[in-house]
């Protein structure tokens, strides 16, 4: 490090695709880093360090290197004002600088948490996509008497591969656009200034004027946000920039963004538009992230940017009629993933994937010649599970296609539909992600896949082949009082063959909502089968049906057996 650079003491809150990588800069340059994080993301940084894999090059900087790692769970967003409360929070220091690296909707309860870690001295630095949120920090620090806020955003492509490992696969070097809202740039801004330029990996543009920069920066993420977001993962940045129509689509928000920028008084020249038509088509494979968030079916900023712009423009008399378009096709993609609205799923064309229990009924086990460990349900510490994709499920009335020579075997189970994208669920709030339920046939060959358990292989052939899955209507969760006092009922050939009890469940459906979500990712439309009390044969040409007693007849499910399609 160079002698004369100062040595910070960084608060960063999050750990994310912004924070993790500029924090992970900093720590090399040998500034002292400390995060805020909670859950997987602060284990991970106890265990690892944080990590980077980046087209400027990859980083490591192990967990000793870093100075604090603080637990954001026990934090309060109210804000602190008892002074001895303060300095007993665990890694209780003083900032030099406070860097928020969460969401815009996030970035006033994140700033409050921060704020025993804030000193008269402190500089406040928020990096979030949007410019409405800047008078919000702007107040809550000045009523702190706390600190100094800055103006302050990034460009950078980057985003969480695992907790702790951040890739970065765009915009080289990442810089940090920042300075002061008013006036000329504080001895102490200036020091942040030298210290982004010692960084390797990164740059720090300190400006002036800051806010015409953000601006800048705010007009390009929302029109590529609102063309990509609406166009889908394969419209990347770059093919915006070479398919005209999508272009002249971005050009169209983008002017509307100018116009508004410069009703308030701020410049925007006319070159910067034609630099970053350059950069689009420069920035291969790149999207937002807030295009990332609604394709993931996660809470996204569409509101602090697009929406932002729809209301900025009626307050002063701007006209956004292609930015209010772009903004209101998402809406209804953002209000699920907040949970705001109520619109009923159709599993077969929003879920992905379908997860199944094994031997999840008290008293049952494997049969023997079948497995390689033989255990009983009572045995299991957790759920197991097989994963079938959503492109092998039909919809009832549907034919099950049964490979040539292959015997099959009937299975009713409830199957719970996740509502919205989750992971990491804990059981406590697990219910929360449960949309409601349906009943399938979980159809499963016994002549083949059954012997890869001798060997402890999973049981793919024998449960995920094409339209092995047939799935009954959905029922809203409040159509059932307790789905674990369920008799789910199996018929073949208008014959009753079984009649299962959902109380028998090893793991309760709060359980399994939770260990699924710990093992991958759950998107809206996800379907986990609940298990299966009992199977039994079935012959080509059956007709198979499964219900929950008492339930309106709509939601039985039923398919027939049939040779493969030629």
């Amino acid at each position: 490090m160079a002698e004369d650079l100062p040595v910070f003491r960084w608060l960063f809150f999050g750990c994310g695709g912004v924070g993790g990588y500029f924090g992970a800069r900093l720590a090399q340059q040998g500034q002292r880093v400390s995060f805020m994080a909670r859950n997987q993301a602060l284990a991970a940084l106890k265990k690892h360090g944080v990590r980077i894999k980046s087209i400027c090059g990859d980083v490591t900087v192990p967990p000793e290197k870093l100075d604090q790692l603080i637990d954001t769970g026990s934090l309060s967003t109210g804000g602190y004002s008892d002074e001895a409360k303060k300095q007993k929070l665990e890694g209780h220091f003083i900032a030099d600088v406070v860097v928020l690296g969460c969401k815009a909707w996030e970035a006033e309860g994140c700033l409050r948490m921060c704020q025993p870690w804030c000193g008269p001295e402190t500089q406040i630095l928020p990096l979030q996509n949007g410019v409405e949120g800047f008078d919000k920090i702007k107040e809550l620090v000045s009523s702190w008497g706390l600190g100094h806020a800055l103006a302050g955003c990034c460009n950078i492509v980057s985003a969480i591969q695992e907790p702790g490992l951040i890739r970065h696969w765009a915009a080289d070097p990442p810089y940090i656009t920042f300075g002061e809202f008013a006036g000329a740039p504080s001895a102490k801004t200036k020091q942040m200034q030298a210290i982004f330029e010692a960084c390797p990996g990164m740059a720090g543009h300190l400006e002036e004027e800051a806010m015409p920069k953000i601006w800048e920066k705010f007009s390009f993420i929302c029109a590529t946000t609102g063309v990509q977001a609406n166009s889908g993962p394969h419209t990347t940045q770059d093919v915006v920039a070479k398919t005209p129509e999508l272009l002249e689509l971005w050009k169209s928000a983008m002017r509307e963004i100018i116009a508004l920028a410069r009703s308030n008084g701020l410049k925007y020249e006319d070159a910067w538009m034609d630099n970053r038509v350059n950069m689009l088509a420069q920035a291969v494979g790149a999207t937002t992230s807030c295009s990332r968030d609604l394709w993931a079916g996660k809470p996204s900023e569409i509101d602090d940017l697009l929406g932002s712009v729809v209301r900025m423009g009626k307050a002063k008399g701007v006209p956004t009629p292609v930015v209010n378009t772009l903004f209101t096709s998402l809406l209804t993609r953002e209000r699920l993933a907040r949970a705001s609205s109520n619109l009923p799923i159709y599993p077969l064309m929003e879920g992905q994937k379908v997860l199944g229990t094994i031997c999840n009924h008290k008293g049952q086990q494997l049969p023997e010649k079948f497995t390689k460990e033989q255990k009983k349900a009572e045995e299991y510490l957790r759920p197991e599970w097989f994963i079938c994709p959503m492109s092998s499920c039909i919809l009832s009335g549907g034919q099950v296609e049964v490979p040539t020579g292959v015997s099959m075997a009937w299975e009713v189970e409830l199957g719970v539909v996740i509502s919205r994208a989750c992971s990491q669920v804990s059981k406590e709030k697990a219910m929360d992600y449960v949309a409601g339920y349906c009943v399938v046939l979980d159809m499963t060959a016994t002549s083949i896949g059954f012997d890869q358990m001798k060997y402890g292989l999973s049981w793919t052939r024998n449960k995920v082949q094409a339209t092995f899955k047939p799935i009954g209507k959905f029922m809203e969760k409040s159509q059932i009082e307790d789905p674990h006092s369920l008799t789910l009922v199996c018929k073949v050939n208008g014959k009753e063959v079984t009649r299962d009890s959902t109380a028998l469940m090893k793991f309760s459906i709060a359980e399994q909502v939770a260990d699924a979500s710990q093992l991958t990712p759950l998107q809206r439309g996800d379907v986990l089968l609940a298990g299966a009390g009992s199977l039994g044969p079935l012959a080509l040409g059956d007709d198979v049906e499964g219900s929950i007693e008492g339930m309106d007849p709509q939601y039985t499910v039923r398919a027939k057996l049939t040779a493969p399609k030629v």
